[in-house]
């Protein structure tokens, strides 16, 4: 657990936490025949997944992680917006990275640029077959050398 606490931005402005039972995302994927992952998920993200997968952890679960922050983002913001889909949330799946970042599309950005926040989140294994993902929205970090 304090490897979640150690991850989380101090700056937060809203948070939200998904507990993600692997094994369940396994078969919901296995049921729709991998239809879930292309609903959910923008092919960027499936791509990076692949990418990043490996013997220990395959592409599907970096997936079922990233839904977990999915998830918490929309704890964060307050419920998914009218018009809003779990696409809008583009999450940059990033495996041995302490936080991911997490793009918003549509009325998610615009939720976000009102409060001057961006989006970061990330996901650890818990065990069983457990992931702890968690999402926050930050005040921006302002690249070294820049002036506000």
């Amino acid at each position: 657990m304090s490897e979640i606490l150690r991850a989380m931005p101090r700056d937060v402005h809203a948070a939200g936490i998904d507990l993600v039972d692997l094994c369940r995302w396994d078969l919901a994927v296995a049921r729709t025949k991998g239809e879930l992952l292309q609903r959910v998920f923008t092919l960027a993200e499936r791509r990076a997944a692949e990418d990043g997968a490996d013997a220990d952890t395959p592409h599907q679960r970096l997936l079922g992680k990233a839904f977990g922050v999915k998830e918490g983002v929309v704890k964060a913001v307050g419920g998914l917006p009218k018009g809003a889909a779990f696409k809008d949330i583009e999450v940059e799946v990033a495996p041995g990275e302490p936080a991911w970042p997490v793009r918003l599309h549509g009325e998610l950005e615009r939720w976000a640029t009102e409060r001057g926040v961006e989006m970061v989140g990330g996901a650890h294994d818990i065990g069983d077959d457990m992931a702890a993902a968690w999402a926050a929205a930050r005040t921006p970090v302002e690249p070294e050398g820049s002036t506000p």
